[in-house]
């Protein structure tokens, strides 16, 4: 099958240039966002080295070398809701100490590759390779790591050096792509702006609905946790719903596979766009990138959030503009109470604001440009 999205670069009008990018694992939504701008610079000829934890499936094109590596933790998450602070600072204190010598491994590999420019989203160590390699760097994406340490320092002020160290990391980035929906980018000398990052469907409703075999009288709910676990959230409440099947993860499917409206999401399904554009509605945890499709694809969303998480605010803002949307407060939200909002939320009148949606185009003309 032919996963090119439309207005593709050409190939013949540029020399082939030479990417790394270092992608965080901490869920999908990195990984799915720069697909989009991998996508369009492959096409345009460029050869791109993708360095990250997060599964090949992302990455399947032409020109692109994958690499199992892991640079960043994020966040470590015992579920999808919730999140263990300590153990990530102390993840990240350990990786700090080993940094010099990955650092000199990474430089090596970037000059034997003969690398034009590294790009990250969003581990701060990309940085310090182009810096030691003494090539350029981007930062693509809406937040940084810094900034989502820096709101647990209250209580964990003894882990403040991290933060500080990431911080003075990400300002030796050449410059900054900012997504929409970010915070102040403070931590960066030079940045620029760019719309929404967002993979178009290779596939129609149609034909997505009839690979899953959605009954023509069904509404479809797509589960999603942006790459995450759905955890302990009680699902027993699809047991009392008619006329409408549901997409679920695999690790919810041993708890609804006797129900003949429930349909697994098998764990290498590509393009993953195609589910969300063809749901009638998402229900999951809000985050930057499933934020950005529902909007691009106009799919209502009934989410919950992670507690005292600094990206809520930025998210619930950009939900509330530009999405058909209801928040469920996550003790709510794990008792499967989201379902008696289905059909109120899927059936009401709303106008969709319009926003563009051409950032993978507009950042890898960029990039390429850079070189």
């Amino acid at each position: 099958m032919n996963n090119r999205v439309h207005g593709t670069l050409p190939r013949d009008t540029m020399p082939t240039k030479t990417f790394t990018f270092y992608i965080s694992g901490h869920g999908f939504g990195h990984a799915a966002r720069q697909q989009a701008i991998i996508r369009r610079l492959s096409d345009a000829g460029a050869t791109i080295h993708v360095k990250t934890p997060t599964p090949q499936k992302f990455f399947d094109f032409p020109n692109v070398v994958y690499h199992n590596q892991r640079y960043d933790i994020g966040l470590i998450q015992p579920d999808s809701l919730t999140v263990d602070v300590e153990a990530t600072f102390q993840w990240y204190r350990e990786f700090l100490k080993n940094q010099p010598e990955l650092v000199a491994q990474e430089v090596a590999f970037t000059q034997a590759q003969e690398v034009d420019l590294i790009v990250s989203d969003m581990p701060p160590i990309a940085f310090e390779i182009a810096d030691a390699a003494g090539i350029p760097s981007v930062a693509c994406t809406h937040f940084t790591w810094d900034w989502i340490y820096g709101q647990y320092l209250p209580e964990y002020d003894h882990h403040a050096d991290i933060v500080d160290a990431l911080r003075a990391t990400y300002n030796k980035a050449t410059l900054a792509l900012q997504m929409p929906f970010a915070h102040e980018f403070d931590m960066f000398n030079t940045i620029e702006e760019i719309p929404l990052v967002i993979n178009q469907p290779t596939k129609t409703t149609d034909v997505v609905r009839a690979e899953f075999e959605v009954p023509a009288d069904h509404k479809v709910c797509l589960l999603s946790m942006g790459g995450m676990t759905w955890g302990d959230n009680d699902v027993s409440a699809l047991r009392k719903i008619t006329g409408w099947t549901f997409w679920v993860m695999p690790d919810m499917w041993e708890h609804v596979s006797d129900l003949d409206y429930c349909r697994m999401i098998p764990v290498d399904t590509p393009d993953y766009q195609n589910l969300i554009a063809s749901a009638d509605v998402l229900v999951g945890k809000a985050g930057w990138s499933t934020v950005a499709e529902v909007i691009a694809h106009q799919t209502p969303m009934l989410y919950t959030l992670r507690d005292g998480y600094s990206e809520n605010t930025l998210l619930q803002q950009a939900l509330q503009q530009y999405a058909n949307c209801r928040y469920i407060k996550k003790s709510a939200f794990q008792t499967g109470a989201w379902v008696a909002y289905l059909d109120e939320l899927v059936n009401q009148d709303f106008n969709w604001t319009s926003i563009p949606t051409d950032g993978a185009k507009v950042a890898a003309e960029r990039l390429l440009g850079m070189i």
